[in-house]
C-alpha cells in the first residue's frame, strides 16, 4: 500500500472522528496532515469527496435532532457561495484563502470573549444566509466548511445534537453540490478517486467511533471543545498561509 494511501486512511479516520464529536473539525484536521504528501488541489477535492462520508454518517445518527427551520437560510446562502467558491478554486491560491479564513475565525473567537452571547442564543435568516454563503465558497474552494456554519451554531446556542444533526444535514446537502459541481468542471483525477475509494470506509469507521462520546458530552465541555477546534484552525490557516 502506498504510503500517500496509508496518510489519506489515518488522517481521514482521525478526522472522522473529530468530526463525529464536534460536528466540525473533521477536514481542518485531515487536509494540512494529507497536504504534506498530496498536491493541495488534490487533498481540496479529496477533502470534499470523504466530508461527505462524514456528514452522511452524522446525518444517520443525528437526524431525529435537526432543527428543519433552521436549513432555510442556510441553503439560501449556500448555492451562491458554492458556485463563488468553484471558480476561486480554479483562480486563487489556496495559502491566501486559508490566511483569510483563520482571520476572520479569530475575529470571531474575540467577539465571543468580548461580547458573550446568550446561552440559548437566536436563529436568524440573515445571519443563517450569511454562514450559509461563507460555508459554500470556503467549503468549495479549500473543503472548510465548518467553521462558518459552526460559529452560526453558537450565535443560535443550539444544544450539542441539534448541532450535530442540523449541521449533519446541512452539510451532505451542500457536499453534494460541491462535489456536483467539481465533476462538472473535471477535477475528479484517478488518483482522487482511488484516494476516495480508501478514505470513505476509514472516514465513516472514525465517524461512528465517535457516537458514543458525543451522546454523553456535557454542552458546557461541547463548547468548549468547539471553541478549541475553531481556534486551532485558525491558527493552523494563518501559518500555513505565511509559509
Amino acid at each position: 500500500m502506498d504510503l500517500e494511501v496509508i496518510v489519506v486512511v489515518c488522517a481521514w479516520f482521525l478526522g472522522g472522528f473529530i468530526s463525529g464529536v464536534s460536528g466540525i473539525g473533521g477536514a481542518m484536521f485531515a487536509v494540512p496532515i494529507a497536504a504534506m504528501f498530496i498536491p493541495i488541489q488534490q487533498v481540496i477535492v479529496l477533502s470534499c469527496i470523504l466530508n461527505l462520508a462524514m456528514d452522511g454518517t452524522l446525518t444517520a445518527l443525528h437526524f431525529r435532532f435537526c432543527r428543519i427551520s433552521a436549513l432555510g437560510p442556510l441553503l439560501a446562502g449556500t448555492i451562491p457561495g458554492s458556485v463563488a467558491g468553484l471558480f476561486i478554486l480554479q483562480m486563487v491560491p489556496g495559502q491566501i484563502l486559508q490566511g483569510i479564513v483563520g482571520v476572520l475565525l479569530l475575529v470571531f473567537l474575540l467577539w465571543q470573549q468580548v461580547f458573550r452571547i446568550h446561552e440559548k442564543g437566536t436563529e436568524s435568516w440573515l445571519v443563517g444566509g450569511l454562514a450559509g454563503c461563507a460555508a459554500g465558497v470556503l467549503g468549495t474552494a479549500i473543503s472548510f466548511d465548518g467553521p462558518p456554519v459552526g460559529a452560526y451554531g453558537l450565535y443560535a446556542g443550539w444544544q450539542p445534537r441539534v448541532f450535530l444533526g442540523t449541521l449533519g444535514v446541512f452539510f451532505i446537502l451542500r457536499g453534494t453540490l460541491t462535489c456536483t459541481l467539481q465533476a462538472y468542471s473535471g477535477l475528479y483525477s484517478p488518483e482522487v478517486i482511488q484516494y476516495a475509494l480508501y478514505g470513505f470506509p476509514a472516514t465513516m469507521l472514525g465517524t461512528f467511533c465517535a457516537f458514543p462520546v458525543a451522546k454523553w458530552i456535557n454542552p458546557d465541555a461541547f463548547r468548549n471543545v468547539l471553541k478549541v477546534i475553531i481556534a486551532a484552525a485558525a491558527v493552523a490557516c494563518v501559518y500555513r498561509a505565511l509559509l
